[in-house]
């Protein structure tokens, strides 16, 4: 509750200092309503106060706290709550001069911590936020630069303030966008210089807007990148190694199952970057949502299900792949979590047995101990846990119920009823 009480002010109190950021620069070049101004003001003013003593409680519960700041905290130092109590004040109401009132423009520091803040917190969106918050920006420099040009140039004939504003905002635009149709020229040395200075600032606008977009669409799809990525790698692998036609494309299409299916990249290599602890939970979790819809532990014990998904271990097989062959040693069984697979005996090669979603097989070899008594082999990708001798030996010593549902289903298909 209170974390969304915080993230509602932070806000609310942007959204204010946005309305000043934005009124202040106009008030000075062309006239505005002073009732409505004197209204805006002591609104934004309640707020933005309120925001500040919100941000004092916070920084004496972080001092009390002793909590560390790191990248994903909003800071709370004396210097900025000196920031937040310069920008709560409507100096330029009480002066009644908008000149002074622009030291509330201090305030604006507090929009882009909150925005990184956001930033960071945020996984899923956070290329669209980042995209919005450039948007927010260029806009504000878009129109305080149009109100220094309104307050410079002199346009002829008699025009109303809301014309006059939109035909500077207009020369701001095709400047900072480096078009300059010529239409709306400089006509003394200062208007010259400001237009020199706009330029100068377009180019960099231009050149971050069009890095920021490349590096937003780049990084909007990384599975997509890192089978490039492989692609490439390929490529090069291929041009000094002779690998047969059906080779090659069968390595290409486990890339683009990896990119379509598996985010670009195994379970494994994500989960390795992680610290042990987080890596476990990450494993708990995800394990668990899989185990659960297994018809094999349906009903079983949360501890039993937390303690064999630490033991299982993802393996993918690609189409054509043999996961088990017949006559040989067996020292592990598969839980299938996606895909098909099919089954034969080598004697009886027309008589096919499909596995999919939820189902296991390589049990009989565990149990009898004994070697295969069928092929299984991939017919689509296939997303495979498997469970090794200890851990099996582990299941049915601890857990006999589990045990005996694998020791049933074993025991009918050696006798072909499963």
């Amino acid at each position: 509750m209170k974390k969304h009480f915080n993230l509602i002010m932070d806000i609310i109190s942007s959204l204010a200092t946005s309305v000043i950021a934005i009124l202040i620069p106009l008030e000075m070049v062309i006239p505005v309503d002073p009732g409505y101004v004197a209204t805006i003001y002591i609104i934004t003013t309640v707020i933005l106060m309120v925001d500040f003593l919100r941000n004092i409680k916070l920084y004496r519960e972080q001092k009390e706290s002793h909590a560390t700041q790191n990248i994903l905290t909003k800071s709370q130092t004396p210097t900025i709550l000196a920031v937040d109590f310069l920008g709560s004040l409507p100096i330029g109401l009480i002066t009644g001069s908008p000149l002074a009132g622009i030291i509330q423009l201090v305030k604006i520091g507090r929009i882009a911590q909150y925005q990184t803040y956001w930033n960071r917190q945020t996984v899923r969106w956070s290329d669209y936020q980042r995209l919005g918050f450039f948007m927010f920006w260029i806009a504000l420099i878009t129109h305080w630069l149009a109100c220094g040009w309104l307050g410079l140039h002199t346009y002829t004939g008699n025009s109303d303030s809301l014309t006059l504003y939109i035909r500077s905002l207009y020369w701001s635009v095709v400047t900072l966008t480096t078009v300059g149709y010529g239409d709306i020229v400089p006509s003394g040395n200062l208007e010259t210089l400001y237009s020199m200075m706009v330029m100068i600032v377009g180019v960099g606008v231009y050149g971050y807007v069009i890095g920021n977009v490349a590096h937003i669409l780049a990084s909007r799809d990384p599975a997509k990148l890192a089978f490039m990525n492989n692609m490439e790698q390929l490529k090069a692998f291929v041009r000094y190694r002779d690998l047969p036609l059906e080779l090659q494309n069968k390595i290409r299409d486990y890339y683009a199952y990896l990119w379509q299916k598996r985010m670009g990249h195994t379970e494994t290599e994500f989960l390795e970057g992680l610290p042990k602890s987080l890596r476990e939970d990450v494993e708990r979790y995800l394990k668990r949502r899989i185990l659960d819809k297994i018809p094999l532990f349906k009903g079983a014990s949360d501890a039993f299900l937390d303690a064999i998904a630490f033991r299982l271990q993802p393996v993918l097989a690609t189409p054509g792949d043999f996961i088990i062959r017949e006559h040989e040693e067996g020292n592990e069984m598969y839980i299938i979590i996606k895909g098909r697979l099919k089954g034969y005996k080598s004697a009886r090669p027309d008589q096919v047995f499909y596995l999919e979603d939820g189902n296991f097989f390589g049990e009989i070899a565990l149990i009898h101990k004994e070697p295969r008594t069928a092929n299984i082999q991939a017919v689509t990708y296939c997303d495979l846990y498997i469970l090794e001798r200890e851990t099996f030996e582990f299941v049915l010593e601890q857990y006999p119920e589990i045990a005996e549902r694998i020791r049933q289903t074993a025991e009918a298909r050696i006798k072909g009823d499963g």
